[in-house]
């Protein structure tokens, strides 16, 4: 039965809808959705999660930002034929920021979802799941009956690490700012396997095997911002440093999750990693920004560990490469389009049937339009595009997925 155990926790390390790292989310904001190259941006709010060092050349005045992004997934793994998929939509994964700018001074806030993000439910397990169950029977009662076990067990999560951020950047001279916030993060977790089957039943005192876990970190962002040193040309750095996360075991449910070390106030690390941001965009004519974003996401730095025994999931380092466009067609409307390209860094050995941790090519679009002097919205949509691969759990097993994603904001300047 052990094996059981272990190959569903290992699943729940990455339960993320979109992320640029192996959890880490890029798609914080309306505007990622509309033009997923922001690290250049100094002329809205969202420069609070994206270049925070930019929200000192913003003009001056309170700026308030909120957005919501309406996720539609499809998460496939495939074993000898049969298909396992969770098609769980995601209808709410806000994000809020504040800018107040004065003179070369600026302080900012935020909120938002950083890493996981949504629930998942395959109604019918995983793969991996299956071959767990049925190698944990078979010796016992036989193939036929394991099999059948197997097939009836059904497995949902949910998981979501929010933050809010508060800093203050300050142009050193009139080309120049420097920046600096503080992040606390925090998240919760709950996992549930169910299957019905009277041996199960017997064996675990109940249907259901359920956790709830929690846990929260501290991090720093620091961000420099160089402007018109060549005119036109913004320069941007940008330095997120690991967040280091324990999260424990709030309740647990299901007599074979205590015996195998699930426990109730026990904890196990998921640690987000360091990531660093450079960007460059160039102002054409004043009505057109051209833009280019490199993240790098430093996993090996980050303990990401099975919460079954605190074996460490040996991620490689992941990065991205993104190019956008924001043009200004008039003093009412604007438009964007980008496109960004993830490698990640999974293994053959080392990746999630639960939500497998893929390479992609994303692609979005989207409109700004001034409904007042003091009042913009915006909506989005971006697709990404999946690179099936193979994950060997002693079986090979073919990992997909599909996203698409709307999103909405508003931006209000009072002053």
């Amino acid at each position: 039965m052990k094996k059981i155990f272990t190959s569903v926790l290992a699943l729940l390390c990455a339960s993320a809808v979109f992320a640029g790292g192996i959890d880490t989310k890029s798609n914080l904001s309306t505007g990622y959705i509309r033009n997923p190259s922001r690290g250049t941006e100094n002329k809205r709010p969202e420069a609070v999660l994206y270049n925070i060092a930019g929200t000192s050349f913003m003009e001056d005045g309170l700026f308030l930002n909120a957005g919501n992004q309406f996720i539609f997934k499809e998460y496939i793994n495939e074993l000898n034929g049969t298909e396992y998929k969770d098609d769980e939509n995601v209808f709410l994964f806000p994000d809020f920021e504040a800018v107040f700018k004065k003179g070369p001074f600026a302080v900012f806030a935020g909120f938002g979802v950083f890493a996981g993000g949504g629930s998942l439910n395959y109604k019918n397990g995983t793969g991996v799941t299956y071959l767990a169950l049925y190698s944990s029977f078979a010796p016992s009662l036989g193939t036929d009956n394991a099999a059948a076990i197997a097939k009836n067990h059904s497995l949902e999560a949910y998981s979501v690490t929010m933050g809010e951020m508060v800093g203050v950047s300050y142009n050193i001279t009139d080309k120049i700012s420097l920046a600096a916030a503080g992040r606390f993060l925090h998240g919760t977790s709950d996992m549930k396997l169910e299957c019905s089957n009277a041996v199960f039943s017997g064996a675990n005192g109940g249907t259901t095997v359920e956790y709830d876990a929690s846990g929260f970190g501290f991090g720093g962002i620091f961000g420099v911002n160089v402007k018109d040193l060549v005119p036109g040309l913004t320069l941007a750095l940008q330095y997120q440093t690991i967040t280091k996360m324990d999260v424990k075991f709030d309740s647990v449910k299901g007599d074979l999750a205590s015996s195998f070390s699930i426990v109730e106030g026990e904890k196990y690390k998921n640690d987000l990693p360091a990531v660093l941001t450079f960007g460059a965009g160039y102002n054409l004519l004043d009505a057109v920004d051209l833009s280019l974003t490199f993240n790098y996401y430093f996993n090996k730095q980050a303990t990401m560990e099975n919460p079954l025994g605190g074996k460490k999931l040996d991620y490689d380092d992941s990065w991205e490469i993104g190019l956008g466009c924001d043009f200004q067609i008039n003093e009412k409307i604007g438009v964007s389009a980008g496109t960004m390209y993830s490698k990640q860094g999974y293994k053959s050995d080392v990746n999630s049937a639960f939500s497998p941790v893929l390479d992609s090519v994303v692609a979005g679009c989207g409109a700004e339009y001034r409904i007042a002097k003091q009042v913009m919205v915006t909506a989005a949509y971006l697709h990404c595009f999946y690179f099936d691969t193979e994950y060997n759990y002693g079986q090979d097993l073919e990992l997909s997925k599909n996203i698409d994603m709307l999103s909405v904001g508003v931006t209000v300047k009072p002053f």
